[in-house]
């Protein structure tokens, strides 16, 4: 049974939280929220990263919920976490977290997570119940040896190599098949046609310059120097007039790209003839909108929605994988 939940809010600033829940009550759990609060948000990390920090603990609490544990008053009472109970949570995180048990075993089996995601959360996990020990004032003897059977429970993970880098690169027949497929009218283009010209400029944007996909997203209109043909990457952590909860961001350092007058026409074209046209775009500058009907119209396109676009294009042109 899940009893905890985790929920990510923008506050006034533009800055954004991670709060862990008691999913029946909504009251964010006291110990677990200041974790997340003071030792990985305070470290500036993206908010993606406090999610999946906060989702670890989440999981971790569900795991002492299913079976009836108190951590606190264990950890006061040096009464630590068991050989098998340890053990028993390393198996809790090779689960998928909104896995059903009903499903059979062979099912359960294929949706278990990967080993870097087991890698993450048992790190910290172990990261979190070092904390706590600290902050409930007891001896670090008294958590360190549960803290270091659970490191010691964590897979291995393989590192890429730089090859597998470059192999990730496109070459020309499959950059061809990438362009002809998401041409405006194209009979391959498996987008409708009114997001047929933004979703083609977005993989000309991906292609042409080389930038990563938080980067994308944050691109505003007056980003764009139509003068000299050029771009201005920028980073905007927290940005108050971004409404995205799950805010896209900017990994790398600020840089101005030059832009092709191809690209720079298209541009031109989606701002001035598509973009323009819906209401609450208005009230943003950032370049590219969903254009779904519904409450989101005109809004900033969403990281999910980027993605659902590159997904859509490797299920009918899976050679650009």
């Amino acid at each position: 049974m899940k009893k905890t939940s985790i929920n990510t809010f923008i506050v006034s600033s533009g800055e954004r939280f991670c709060l862990v829940l008691d999913k029946k009550t909504g009251v964010p759990l006291f110990h677990p929220t200041l974790y997340i609060t003071t030792q990985v948000r305070n470290q500036s990390d993206s908010i993606s990263t406090v999610e999946l920090v906060a989702g670890a603990i989440s999981l971790f609490c569900n795991f002492l919920f299913d079976r009836n544990i108190d951590i606190e008053e264990r950890l006061r009472t040096g009464k630590n976490l068991a050989i098998h109970e340890i053990d028993a949570l390393r198996d809790y995180c090779e689960r998928k977290v909104r896995l059903r048990k009903s499903l059979p075993y062979d099912i359960q089996k294929a949706r278990l997570v990967n080993s870097a995601t087991r890698h993450f959360r048992l790190t910290h996990i172990a990261s979190y119940l070092s904390w706590l020990g600290e902050r409930l004032n007891l001896k670090q003897s008294n958590t360190s040896e549960m803290v270091e059977r659970i490191k010691q429970r964590r897979p291995k993970i393989k590192r890429r190599s730089r090859r597998y880098k470059q192999d990730r690169s496109l070459d020309e027949k499959q950059i061809a098949s990438l362009l002809e497929i998401t041409m405006p009218g194209s009979t391959l283009n498996p987008f409708k046609n009114n997001v047929q010209v933004r979703n083609r400029i977005i993989i000309l944007i991906l292609y042409s310059l080389g930038i990563r996909s938080g980067e994308l997203l944050n691109i505003r209109i007056t980003d764009i120097n139509f003068r000299d043909s050029s771009l201005a990457i920028r980073r905007r952590a927290d940005d108050k007039a971004d409404p995205r909860i799950k805010q896209p961001l900017v990994k790398t350092q600020e840089r101005k790209l030059s832009l092709s007058a191809p690209l720079v026409k298209e541009l031109h074209n989606y701002i001035t003839n598509i973009r323009r046209h819906f209401k609450k775009s208005r009230k943003h500058e950032y370049l590219f909108v969903t254009h779904k009907s519904g409450p989101t119209q005109g809004m900033p396109l969403s990281s999910m929605a980027y993605h659902k676009i590159i997904d859509s294009i490797r299920n009918v042109a899976p050679e650009v994988n």
